[in-house]
């Protein structure tokens, strides 16, 4: 009997033992991408800019009550040729989540029309595959975007003596970017890569949609 008590006990002990060094392992594994756990791709304050070109679209009315929905005053450019650009001041929470600040303004034309748009508000960058495959990973670097704010836009017309359209509310884009490490700096490193992004103006007198492909190029005070 003792000696049954004895090796029952040593197996207990060293299935304890494997079954905490399996834990660290885990524990270990998970640690680049939990918010307190030790960053391996990206970290630190993110500053960068992001420039790009395509295709916008605009249509409203002229922000005054009495004209509001009255098909007098409606104007709607169809598609002009745009350029873009924005400027991000954010921070990376962990290797799959960077948020923060975004500032943007576009401009647009076509032969009858000309717009311009601006707006600002918050930006959250997720990097999806990280959770999935690891920092390791070449998808590691892939990420969805959205950003969301107040934006306001203009349509004027470029001859004739049309009424145009303005309006100031609400600003919602979204896309996806791919980032490549180039270099270290300044005690981080920077990246670039290309980017693709829907975004839309929406206020009660005016909206505007415009899709852009572009790049950016950002700067991680980390690692």
């Amino acid at each position: 009997m003792k000696r049954l008590f004895v090796s029952v006990s040593l197996v207990v002990l060293l299935a304890a033992s494997a079954d905490a060094r399996a834990q660290g392992r885990e524990e270990k594994q998970d640690a680049t991408t939990a918010f307190d756990g030790q960053a391996v791709r990206r970290s630190g304050v993110i500053i960068g800019l992001g420039v790009g070109g395509g295709l916008v679209g605009s249509s409203g009315y002229p922000n005054q009550a009495t004209k509001i929905d009255d098909p007098t005053y409606f104007a709607s450019s169809g598609m002009m040729g745009g350029y873009g650009g924005s400027l991000l001041v954010m921070g990376a929470l962990a290797d799959y989540v960077n948020f923060g600040l975004w500032l943007g303004s576009q401009s647009a034309q076509n032969g009858d029309w000309k717009s311009h748009g601006t707006a600002g508000g918050f930006r959250v960058e997720v990097f999806p595959f990280v959770p999935l495959f690891g920092v390791s990973s070449r998808l590691a670097d892939f990420a969805l975007f959205s950003h969301f704010g107040v934006g306001g836009a203009t349509l004027e017309a470029k001859r004739g003596e049309y009424p145009g359209a303005d309006g100031v509310q609400s600003f919602l884009g979204a896309g996806a970017f791919y980032e490549w490490c180039i270099g270290k700096a300044l005690g981080g490193h920077f990246a670039v890569g290309p980017s693709l992004e829907y975004d839309a103006i929406f206020s009660r007198s005016l909206e505007r949609h415009g899709m852009l492909l572009g790049g950016r190029f950002v700067w991680y005070g980390g690692k």
